[in-house]
């Protein structure tokens, strides 16, 4: 009989994947929720990371709840975007859920001034300043939402204001 030693000892000795959650959350006109956090200079989707033993749609729902107050509408997980290891950051997987928000929660959106700048919806055609891996996240998520799919891939590039000189690639 086996006391668990060696299964602890196989899955301890597991890569680890650090985990994301954002939302894609759409007005009634079919723009795009976005927000420019105070410690990045360009916007993003809202959300936030997964933290330990938390599953990515409740923490695609703190993180929102966080930074502007509301909860959101996540009818569904629209995207699993996988980013390569970097200099002082392990591969990750970005979960990106979507919904559609009221009127009504539309206008009760408060952002933590703490977290967020600005936040704002945008068409999906005209998006404010944006790194080219989130302008690609975000038209994507939002197609395979409205077309009633998943969409899946793997990013090859990095956020250039992460700060590691020479890496960033297109």
């Amino acid at each position: 009989m086996s006391d668990g030693s060696a299964e602890s000892a196989y899955y301890a000795q597991l890569a680890r994947t650090r985990g994301a959650a954002g939302a894609v959350q759409l007005d009634g006109a079919g723009r795009v929720l976005l927000v420019r956090p105070g410690y990045q200079p360009v916007w993003d989707l809202p959300g936030g990371v997964i933290e330990a033993g938390e599953s990515p749609m409740t923490a695609c729902v703190r993180e929102v709840r966080e930074e502007l107050g509301f909860t959101p509408v996540l009818e569904r997980l629209v995207g699993v975007v996988w980013f390569p290891p970097r200099p002082r950051r392990a591969a990750s997987n970005l979960f990106v859920f979507a919904g559609r928000l009221s009127e009504t929660v539309r206008a009760s959106i408060e952002p933590d001034p703490g977290e967020i700048a600005e936040f704002g919806f945008f068409p999906v055609s005209d998006l404010p300043e944006v790194e080219p891996h989130t302008e690609r996240r975000v038209r994507s998520c939002v197609e395979g939402y409205l077309g009633g799919e998943t969409v899946y891939y793997e990013e090859s590039t990095k956020p250039t204001w992460y700060g590691d000189s020479g890496e960033a690639k297109e």
